[in-house]
């Protein structure tokens, strides 16, 4: 099954405990999933795309790379919504805390796995990172 912005957030939106996106709106989410198909895009080299967002006709990412992309998106949206609860005033003055330490904590998961992911990449890779050395045997290294 290819993967689409629709199913993303509904994911998302249960990931997060909020299937009626009374706390986190779906623009929010988008950008939380935007920016986190950003970052695989940046370890995978190549532009990766996710059916229905921003315009895209279809998801290029590795179904394999569903849960990078879904822990990030995650990560982001709790970050999004701390850096809002800091200004908001509450009767759970913790509350801005507490939250701000979890998204600190998928955070540092999600990282983690773009690492992991950037491994795979390379282990799965049929060319080298670099390029192949242009020897000349009258150079001389002093």
């Amino acid at each position: 099954m290819t993967l689409t912005l629709t199913d993303s957030l509904e994911s998302l939106s249960a990931q997060l405990s909020d299937r009626t996106n009374l706390v986190w709106d779906t623009t929010l989410l988008e950008e939380a999933l935007r920016t986190s198909l950003n970052e695989l895009s940046v370890v995978c080299g190549t532009v990766q795309t996710l059916n229905g967002l921003d315009g895209a006709l279809v998801t290029t990412m590795d179904e394999v790379d569903r849960p990078v992309l879904m822990l990030g998106a995650a990560a982001y949206a709790l970050t999004f919504r701390a850096v809002g609860r800091f200004e908001a005033v509450t009767p759970a003055p913790d509350l801005a805390i507490e939250l701000g330490d979890l998204a600190q904590k998928t955070m540092k998961r999600f990282q983690s796995l773009l690492v992991r992911t950037q491994l795979r990449k390379f282990q799965e890779s049929t060319s080298h990172p670099y390029g192949q050395w242009a020897w000349d045997e009258g150079d001389t290294f002093s």
